[in-house]
């Protein structure tokens, strides 16, 4: 997935909901790139779009039950506190 495809910004509003300023769509792209996996981010960002569900589940070549999990694991990986500082200006960035 192209970095210039993913909704980073949906997606950690989806998890996270607003809880400040967010950094730039191709900042906080490249933060999930390099914290998630490929399929952990193409369901996240399916989810966060409204994609249709059928077609990322053959696109990832996975059920639904495999499809939930990537969202979870991928939400947990947010949510950890070292990670979702750095979505936000003045977070700390490595």
């Amino acid at each position: 997935m192209k970095i210039s495809d993913l909704a980073a910004k949906e997606i950690i509003v989806s998890v996270l909901g607003e809880r400040g300023v967010l950094k730039g769509e191709e900042e906080l792209a490249v933060i999930l790139k390099k914290r998630l996996t490929k399929k952990e981010m193409y369901a996240l960002n399916a989810k966060a779009t409204n994609a249709d569900i059928e077609a990322t589940l053959l696109k990832l070549n996975i059920d639904l039950q495999r499809y939930e999990e990537l969202i979870s694991a991928g939400t947990k990986k947010i949510k950890n506190e070292s990670v979702h500082r750095e979505f936000y200006d003045g977070g700390k960035s490595e």
